[in-house]
């Protein structure tokens, strides 16, 4: 679902800007969201990306499976700016936090 405008995701839980228009194999700018995280500056966020069509797990931050999350953002507690790479076309399912 689509909330505060342009958030993509579960309202008060988790939410990514950027996810609306993936483009396979073109890195494009994310922005994740958390609610209910207590100390976003000491916790870190893993990114698991689910090809249905396969059934296979792939990293889809460019960086690595895991980033540091930053404060409070657009009424999150928590947030992360991350630059995404969908690597292959097809149905995904959800993207999973961890």
């Amino acid at each position: 679902m689509t909330f505060n405008g342009n958030i993509i995701g579960n309202e008060n839980k988790s939410g990514v800007i950027g996810a609306d228009m993936p483009i396979i194999n073109i890195n494009q700018k994310w922005m994740w969201h958390l609610w209910g995280v207590e100390k976003p500056l000491e916790t870190d966020l893993t990114v698991v990306g689910f090809h249905r069509d396969t059934r296979t797990v792939h990293q889809i931050i460019t960086t690595g499976w895991t980033i540091g999350l930053g404060g409070e953002n657009n009424g999150a507690d928590a947030h992360a700016p991350s630059s995404v790479n969908i690597p292959k076309s097809g149905e995904w399912g959800n993207i999973s936090l961890y």
